[in-house]
């Protein structure tokens, strides 16, 4: 029987099957986000509202807004073209594929024509800064230290049994005393994270063992007086010491434990197995301290010690040396899910996420639901970690909720904080802002009830990457420092290093160009040795642009050639394309328009516009500033309109700010005065609405020329007067004040204005208004948001 079929790129979609095939291939998606394609494209002449889709794919009108998006999201990820569905603000959805065609499919014929169209562009990130906020929040959904979260299910919380201690208070597991030969020094880290597990699992609040090596590396722990700094203890802390020593045979692990109140307890326990006498020593401290220990089903001793020099290695920061135990053990310890997602947290953490993501593919096909709840939780919280790494959030978005569902059942506050911050971030991917700042404070209400100081910072970055996607900056940059030193206290340079590149982002856009430079100078360099390449590029790449705005241009040119030249080619790409972009600004900020017009074009890469939009529009946009500079207007012109068609795809509140700016620029070199005057007091209105310095003084500078060129000096000295209180810390707002000074025939004012500029241009060209009319000048467009990283 024959029936209608569409037809669209490289894809057959059949409603009968309810297939979406590219090149005979089946794509893998839910049969509802099928029957959302098939309504839109049966509908492609019109807008859809959401109602009407909901009902027509699930016969009800109350899906959640969620449901729906990750199913448009998910779509325009297939077909790798972001603007195919085009979303309609306040209605819904439309289908603008094209050509999308019809036919009749004969069942005997080739399930699948060749198209003659090119191959789909990648989809785009959504939103102004929302692609920097996305490479914040990356690293931050992640479940924390890998080795924490491999521990076996706890029970229920139904089921779980209430603590009998009278007073609150937290438990601080310190590394072990080892007496013992070479080959059992791993016993230090892997004992104390052990005993740390058991007694969380016994109903105490237990520091999370990444906090307390943390502590001690910057010194505010110290294991041999058992002090604490208490400027780090947010409650009462019982400070827990192990020793284990081996005589004939016998493993005796002893628990020392001093605390509040002058609480001190002893427990003791031997065993022929080292982890089998720390278990008891940590069930007695537990009976003692008031709390009943937890049953645990046994395991085979290969893989339980297996499990533990893993964890021990993780603590350590030593992922090569983890592998390196993996490769000694056998097939059957391997097998164990617990085992096998740690090793998939060592492929994650050393940058190797496809190994990681088969590793965990591999777990969901052993680990049913029904069977361990817990352990699945952890996978998919970890897929969903690695889906958001590689800017898939819709796949994401979906193992996160998986994860919560499940976790919801199971006694274990740090997963189920890791698939609320995963959950969050993916609602800011959609600017969903109140749900994912919702979201985050359920994740920081569990890292507080575990005494996670880790845990805590992280949603405290990503909370601060939500007041940039606001247009706070100056909020955010207090909560990046504060993060920032937490992070340094814990010793966590990874998560560090993301809030100081976060931190120099606020304070760029602040006009604090040397706080920027600052927060860069403390990013760790090459020769500090970390765990994932990958990051150090977005530390480069941060530096370099936070030199480019103090005007150290040279400098900043030679990391951007160091980024292209030495890094990966393939696993590196995303900050290949950065330093693609940053390298063409920089010969905009040197003032030559024509090579400008020119290595910005090549910036325009589908890498840029599919991993970082908003640095997309800032590339084409100086382009297009490049070629008014050099009187090019109807190229300008052109290139104004497909700016404006593209960024319809997903409209912001800031390229409708420096869109204005554009068709302020084009009515100045077409004589067109007053709608140019127009458009700027329209932008500098919009500007000072928002309150981001940035982008007020991006208006006030080009706004400020072309008053004065129309001879209106007092409104010229007004806008002037606007920014005077950045001009001694950017050089565009000295420059406003040259050209007004100038104007009102003051020579030396005019003078030391000029001077201030060129001191605080650097290598950037600087016209002087006595010399040239120029309207546009270097510098006088969107900032550079090139968020760095992971």
């Amino acid at each position: 029987m024959t029936h209608v079929v569409y037809t669209f790129g490289d894809f057959l979609l059949d409603p009968l099957t309810k297939e979406l095939r590219r090149h005979d291939v089946v794509e893998s998606l839910p049969v509802s986000t099928v029957d959302c394609l098939i309504y839109l494209i049966q509908h492609r002449n019109r807008s859809v509202g959401r109602d009407e889709l909901a009902s027509a794919v699930w016969g009800r009108t109350d899906v959640s807004e969620a449901s729906l998006t990750q199913g448009i999201m998910r779509l325009r990820r297939v077909v790798g073209d972001a603007s195919c569905i085009r979303t309609t603000p306040r209605l819904g959805y439309r289908w603008m594929f094209e050509p999308t065609s019809e036919r009749v499919l004969d069942p005997q014929a080739s399930a699948h024509p060749q198209a003659a169209a090119a191959p789909a562009a990648k989809p785009k990130s959504g939103g102004a800064w929302l692609a920097s906020a996305a490479t914040l929040l990356v690293m931050l959904v992640a479940a924390g230290a890998w080795w924490l979260s491999t521990r076996s299910a706890a029970p229920p919380v139904a089921d779980a049994l209430p603590q009998a201690a009278s007073e609150h208070f937290a438990v601080m597991v310190v590394p072990a005393g080892v007496e013992a030969t070479e080959e059992w020094i791993w016993l230090r880290l892997g004992l104390m994270d052990l005993i740390a597990n058991e007694l969380r699992d016994g109903g105490l609040t237990t520091t999370p063992s990444e906090t307390t090596i943390g502590l001690i590396n910057a010194k505010r722990l110290d294991i041999d007086k058992l002090e604490v700094d208490p400027s780090i203890a947010k409650v009462a802390t019982l400070l827990v010491k192990p020793s284990v020593a081996r005589s004939g045979g016998m493993w005796n692990v002893k628990l020392s434990a001093h605390g509040p109140g002058a609480t001190e307890r002893l427990a003791e326990a031997q065993d022929r197995d080292v982890l089998v006498a720390a278990r008891r020593a940590a069930d007695t401290l537990l009976v003692k301290l008031g709390h009943t220990p937890m049953p645990r089903a046994s395991a085979p001793e290969e893989a339980d010690e297996l499990a533990q020099r893993i964890a021990a290695a993780g603590l350590a920061g030593q992922l090569d040396v983890a592998r390196a135990i993996a490769e000694h053990a056998s097939p059957q310890a391997l097998a164990r899910p617990d085992i096998a997602l740690s090793l998939a947290y060592v492929d994650f953490y050393k940058g190797d996420y496809e190994a990681s993501r088969e590793r965990c593919e591999n777990l969901l096909d052993q680990v049913p639901a029904e069977r361990d709840p817990h352990m699945r939780a952890l996978v998919l919280n970890q897929v969903g970690v690695i889906d958001f790494r590689e800017l898939k959030y819709a796949e994401a978005g979906a193992h996160f909720d998986q994860a919560l569902a499940l976790l919801k059942h199971v006694n274990d506050p740090k997963a189920l904080a890791a698939a609320y911050s995963g959950h969050a971030a993916v609602e800011v991917q959609s600017l969903h802002l109140d749900a994912a700042t919702a979201a985050f404070g359920q994740a920081r209400l569990l890292h507080e009830m575990s005494n996670d100081a880790y845990g805590m910072a992280r949603v405290d970055l990503n909370l601060g990457a939500i007041a940039m996607l606001r247009g706070q900056p100056l909020v955010a940059a207090r909560t990046f420092e504060q993060a920032a030193d937490q992070f340094e206290v814990l010793a966590a340079l990874e998560a560090r290093d993301s809030a100081l590149r976060s931190l120099a982002e606020a304070y760029a856009m602040l006009l604090e160009h040397d706080k920027a430079l600052a927060a860069t100078d403390r990013l760790a360099h090459e020769d500090v040795k970390a765990p994932n390449t990958r990051e150090q590029w977005w530390n480069t790449l941060s530096r370099a642009d936070a030199l480019s705005g103090v005007g150290r241009l040279d400098e900043a040119a030679v990391l951007l050639q160091h980024v292209k030249n030495d890094s990966d080619a393939t696993a590196d790409a995303a900050a290949r394309s950065e330093a693609d972009a940053m390298l063409a600004e920089i010969t905009f900020l040197r003032g030559d328009f024509a090579a400008a017009a020119k290595s910005l074009q090549g910036a325009l890469t589908p890498m840029l516009e599919s991993t970082n939009d908003h640095d997309y529009f800032d590339v084409w946009f100086k382009r297009i500033r490049a070629m008014q500079s050099l009187g090019d207007a109807a190229g300008a012109a052109a290139d104004t309109s497909r700016l404006k068609q593209w960024s319809d795809k997903s409209p912001s509140d800031r390229w409708t700010l420096y869109l204005l700016l554009l068709d302020a620029g084009q009515d100045q070199i077409e004589r067109r005065l007053a709608p140019a005057l127009a458009a700027y007091a329209d932008a500098l209105a919009r500007a000072e609405k928002s309150g981001i310095p940035e982008d007020i003084l991006a208006v006030a500078s080009p706004y400020a020329n072309a008053l004065v060129n129309a001879g209106k000096l007092d409104e010229a000295s007004a806008v002037a007067g606007r920014v005077a209180s950045w001009s001694e810390r950017d050089m565009r707002g000295a420059l406003v004040e040259a050209r007004v000074y100038d104007a009102m025939h003051n020579p030396d004012a005019a003078d030391r204005a000029m001077r201030r500029a060129r001191e605080l241009a650097g290598e950037r060209a600087v016209d002087d208004p006595r010399a040239s009319q120029a309207m546009i000048r270097p510098g006088e467009g969107p900032p550079s948001d090139h968020f760095k990283g992971g």
